[in-house]
């Protein structure tokens, strides 16, 4: 407690101390507490954009062709203006206020002379050399002004007044003055007490209305309507930033022999997707077009029960309005699909969409694995009790052949080749009776050995080498083995490990692998793949690989028998799915055996130190032991002494 409340309590019965300066001096740290984070998470993004250049460092491993280097340009932008949020510019309001009130918070700090201690001449406004005459003088002249009775609307006025009281018996009483020489204050040594740093205004009664509304409007609404926002927010999106709130369609749709067209319908109807909504009226007109266009690109690729279509001849059966009454989301989707030219007034609804597809394919991939995994653990440990949908290895392949296309841009009945821009867009010219080539076999191939067709020019020739460099090449190992390296047969009891190594071989060691390819997807992206580990078409591990590496693993442990019972020949299926190229997926078989434990006899062998472990006592033992050896070795002194004593 500071000097001036330990000389102006009014009695036990006050327990709130109001000081102004002691108020200043707990906002100002208040504030600063405050104001340091938050100054933290604005400079945050700019430092790391502007300065550290961590995302420009990690676009420069975009590809350098035409629609990668705009996606990359497109990107560049965002970031520029991904931090220039709302909540961004709210936290900048904050910060401002919050340095404004700072500053008049140490602008109206009080001077040193005011908190330098208790000094009477000070309060009387006297010189130190003062005679007593003199100090009665100015005693009796400063306590005209300042008595409560004659100050009745100063709050303050009882303790300014005890205070000068104070200054005076500290002055005219000698063992005061010892004490206040000696202790700082004429009453001499005080307990330690605490109080609250308040500011003086409240004291006044006209103001206790308004400060307790504003408490009651900060505990009451403020932090309410907070906690609240923060409570919705958490557990609302799963880990690729999807709304959960999409798992009961994903769960309805998904199914075994899934269909790109069922992809479709799934991602538009998405809760990111279908609240879609054109803004003006060029939107609708183009998008009207743009259905036109699609459903005559149906007919001419021969699809059967186009959703487009169909909803198209609904509308005109029920006699309903001109307008297209389909899902934007399908309308652009499909146009990315077809390869359609998308016109410039639903550009931006394009690119939000086709950028948000792939991660809803993550989650439905996720979901799908984990009613694969449900359907097993019913099926065998309850024998088909429960009905549940089955989701195995197929179901997650063609969720990814549709990520697949989304990412490359083309239809599933479109050739893999068409990845490649000469292929897609200026082979039709040249081709007269000769063939594609194989894709897959293009990429695989070592530089040395690839070959083109005799009927493409050369002049193109190097630039579709350069883009087939663009696809990865990849170099798939796995490796079955045992935890304990000394087991010579191996047993279904034992611990056995799966590891699946992936090495893109055309990325030069020490450098990171750039992003995906694509001539149609409308941002940079990660290269991703999906590692599936299968038996009898049952999916048991699931796990997905991407980023920067070169090199990139992942291990599965499991005990053979809790899973497959006494099976003794395993003959796994590894899959290994790309989320962004078509034609590069890898499906290769994993077998190894493993007796029963019944079938093999061990000798149980036991290590050295173990052993040691086994010969030495307990630790409480060995705490009684030194006890034991002592009463042991008294009792053979007595013996001895009894011998010699015999003798």
């Amino acid at each position: 407690m500071g000097f001036k409340e330990a000389f102006t309590r009014q009695g036990d019965g006050e327990n709130l101390l109001f000081d102004d300066d002691a108020f200043i001096y707990f906002a100002i740290s208040i504030l600063t507490l405050v104001i340091l984070p938050l100054v933290y998470s604005v400079i945050k993004p700019l430092f790391t954009t502007y300065v550290l250049g961590e995302n420009k460092r990690k676009l420069a491993r975009v590809p350098k062709s035409c629609n990668d280097q705009l996606n990359l340009k497109l990107a560049k932008q965002e970031l520029r203006l991904k931090w220039l949020t709302t909540g961004y510019v709210f936290k900048i309001i904050i910060l401002v206020a919050l340095l404004l009130m700072l500053n008049a918070s140490i602008q109206s700090l009080p001077n040193a002379e005011k908190i330098k201690g208790f000094d009477p001449y000070e309060i009387l406004e006297i010189d130190p050399s003062a005679t007593e005459q003199e100090i009665r003088k100015a005693y009796r002249k400063i306590s005209l002004k300042l008595h409560p009775d004659k100050n009745p609307d100063d709050p303050q006025a009882n303790q300014k007044f005890i205070l000068l009281t104070k200054a005076y018996e500290c002055l005219t009483d000698e063992d005061k003055k010892s004490l206040c020489m000696k202790y700082g204050n004429p009453d001499g040594q005080q307990s330690l007490s605490v109080g609250i740093a308040m500011p003086s205004f409240l004291l006044k009664k006209e103001n206790r209305a308004a400060f307790l509304a504003v408490i009651f409007l900060l505990l009451l609404v403020v932090v309410p309507i907070i906690v609240l926002y923060e409570l919705r927010s958490i557990g609302k999106y799963d880990q690729n930033g999807i709304m959960l709130s999409n798992q009961e369609k994903f769960e309805r749709g998904l199914e075994e022999n899934l269909l790109i067209k069922k992809g479709v319908e799934l991602s538009s109807c998405s809760d990111e997707l279908c609240r879609l909504r054109l803004k003006t009226e060029q939107q609708a007109i183009d998008l009207e077009k743009l259905v036109n266009e699609l459903k005559e690109e149906a007919e001419l690729r021969k699809i059967q029960k186009f959703e487009i279509t169909e909803a198209l001849e609904q509308s005109k059966k029920q006699k309903k309005k001109k307008r297209v009454t389909i899902s934007i989301a399908m309308i652009l989707i499909y146009a990315h699909l077809f390869g359609k030219p998308i016109p410039e007034s639903v550009k931006s609804l394009y690119r939000s969409t086709i950028k948000i597809i792939p991660k809803l394919v993550n989650s439905m991939v996720r979901l799908a694995f984990e009613f694969s995994m449900k359907y097993k653990v019913i099926q065998w440990r309850q024998r088909g009790r429960f009905q549940t949908k089955f989701m195995g290895a197929r179901c997650i392949n063609n969720i990814l052949q549709f990520s697949q296309c989304i990412v490359q841009g083309m239809y599933e009945t479109d050739n893999p080749i068409n990845q490649i821009d000469f292929f897609a867009t200026k082979a039709k010219d040249y081709i007269k009776k000769g063939k594609m080539p194989v894709f897959q076999e293009l990429v695989q191939k070592q530089v040395d050995q690839r070959i083109l067709p005799n009927w493409v020019p050369e002049e193109f020739k190097e630039e579709i080498m350069n883009e087939i460099n663009m696809f990865p090449q990849l170099d798939i190992k796995q490796e079955v083995t045992v935890d304990d390296e000394s087991i010579v047969e191996q047993c279904n009891e034992d611990i056995f490990s799966i590891k699946i190594t992936l090495t893109r071989l055309n990325t030069p060691e020490g450098e990171d692998i750039p992003f995906a390819h694509s001539n149609r997807f409308t941002y940079v992206k990660e290269e991703g793949w999906h590692i599936l580990i299968t038996f009898q078409n049952e999916v048991f591990y699931y796990s997905f690989l991407n980023g920067s590496n070169r090199v990139q693993t992942t291990e599965f442990k499991f005990q053979p028998k809790m899973y497959f019972g006494d099976v003794v020949e395993f003959e796994f299926i590894l899959f290994v799915i790309s989320d962004c190229y078509r034609g590069l997926d890898a499906e290769i078989p994993i077998k190894f055996k493993a007796k029963k434990a019944s079938q093999i006899s061990r000798a149980v062998e036991y290590h050295k130190e173990d052993q040691e472990l086994d010969k030495s006592l307990p630790f409480i033992q060995s705490m009684l032991f030194p006890m034991q050896n002592k009463v042991e070795d008294s009792d053979s002194e007595d013996e001895d002494q009894s011998k010699k004593d015999d003798e």
